[in-house]
């Protein structure tokens, strides 16, 4: 029996038009009211998941959100469950790794904000900022503290220099959790940081076993979700090859109701 439903949010939750549709909220209002817990696992902040939530009248202290991959577990009211940080000295590694790679943005996200030394913000950042309904904080490097925290770095830019820097990573990196959530946002957690395993502790918070949870995916940054033998696993028809192999069934896609296809077939 499942108990617990965790949905990616871009390109799984969302449509193209970035809307829940209408047969997907319906389902997952349904499976609200039959105790079923609707948890957003996303790379996004909480304010960038609380509109969506609100629209499902999924909220409160009950309610939770997997966030920033993984790096923060809140509830929707915002208390913190789980966070893994990283730390000032990791910050210094991050920032030699983009000078080495021109041409590449990289900011540091925090709770409530984004910080970048980047005066020149990309367009992808922008719309970033505006999606999540989190601002960016621009600063020099003497004006970040010693004591600076972040919960995940994001490296944003062009294609083929991201395909570059992934296929470069220095040994450093390879400590860390290191996934492409889109072809022009690489993004990096602190090892004991991911989807799969913010689920996971969630369900044991919850007293839920793992063979109880249903996850629903699409991108690189969901495959730790995928790396659960006990979840029930559903990769979304637009999902990369990589998840659909990895995956129990391969629903349709984001902009067909796949999470609803899949609800009713396996729940209800």
């Amino acid at each position: 029996m499942i108990k617990l439903i965790a949905v990616d949010m871009d390109g799984t939750l969302l449509q193209s038009d970035n809307q829940i549709g209408e047969e997907t909220k319906s389902t997952l209002k349904k499976a609200d009211e039959a105790g079923i817990k609707i948890v957003p696992a996303s790379g996004r902040p909480l304010p960038g998941v609380i509109p969506y939530m609100e629209e499902l009248g999924i909220t409160g202290d009950e309610n939770y959100a997997v966030l920033y991959n993984g790096g923060l577990v809140q509830s929707i009211s915002g208390n913190v469950l789980i966070s893994h940080q990283f730390n000032y000295d990791e910050f210094r590694k991050f920032i030699q790794l983009q000078k080495q790679n021109p041409g590449i943005n990289l900011h540091f996200m925090k709770e409530h904000d984004y910080w970048t030394l980047d005066r020149r913000l990309s367009v992808r950042m922008a719309a970033m900022s505006a999606v999540s309904g989190t601002p960016f904080v621009v600063k020099d490097f003497d004006e970040v503290p010693a004591d600076f925290k972040f919960i995940k770095a994001e490296y944003t830019g062009p294609k083929d220099k991201l395909d570059r820097l992934e296929k470069n990573i220095p040994e450093w990196l390879k400590g860390y959790n290191v996934a492409r959530s889109d072809p022009m946002i690489l993004e990096i957690n602190k090892h004991e940081a991911s989807k799969g395993k913010g689920i996971h502790q969630l369900a044991q918070k919850l007293g839920i076993k793992d063979s109880e949870v249903m996850i629903f995916g699409d991108q690189g940054n969901d495959m730790s979700m995928f790396h659960n033998t006990d979840f029930k696993k559903i990769a979304m028809g637009n999902a990369i090859d990589e998840i659909k192999d990895k995956a129990d069934f391969v629903t349709k896609t984001n902009d067909e109701a796949g999470i609803a296809y899949a609800i009713d077939k396996f729940i209800f």
